[in-house]
């Protein structure tokens, strides 16, 4: 066995089986079938553009640009609307803030405190709260008188 993969290698590398695949150019390649005429290239045709066609791309060239012109402004008008509203609500957020400030200082227990003891003449309880439990009964009567009053 082992002779015959031996001899298989050793007839492979012999020169006779092993040709060489190299190709030569030297000018015009020999006609390999003879009998058939070669095919040469066809000349090429150098088309006119048609004015219709000039006009057309023209004309959608146009459009592009006044579409891409008119784009541009309408953003940049976005963007001044965007600012004005966001001064408005700027403004507004401020005038609010000064306004709940003042609420908080008009509402302080010390300020309620000292006009009601300065002008109505109001003082504070001496003594302690007191709370009582009324009866079903008598809240029943008092919804009511509550409801033919609102009526």
């Amino acid at each position: 066995m082992w002779e015959r993969s031996t001899h298989k290698q050793a007839a492979s590398r012999t020169p006779e089986v092993q040709r060489e695949q190299r190709y030569i150019f030297n000018g015009e390649p020999a006609p390999v079938v003879t009998g058939y005429a070669v095919r040469q290239n066809r000349r090429t045709v150098k088309r006119r553009l048609s004015t219709f066609n000039v006009i057309i791309g023209l004309f959608v060239l146009g459009t592009i640009i006044v579409l891409y012109i008119h784009n541009i402004i309408m953003v940049n008008q976005l963007v001044v609307d965007v600012n004005v509203l966001q001064g408005k609500y700027q403004r507004l957020v401020d005038a609010n803030a000064a306004l709940q400030a003042e609420v908080n200082r008009k509402e302080s227990l010390e300020r309620i405190g000292k006009i009601a003891s300065e002008s109505l003449g109001m003082q504070y309880a001496q003594e302690q709260q007191q709370w009582f439990e009324t009866s079903g009964d008598i809240r029943d009567r008092a919804a009511k008188i509550r409801k033919e009053l609102g009526e």
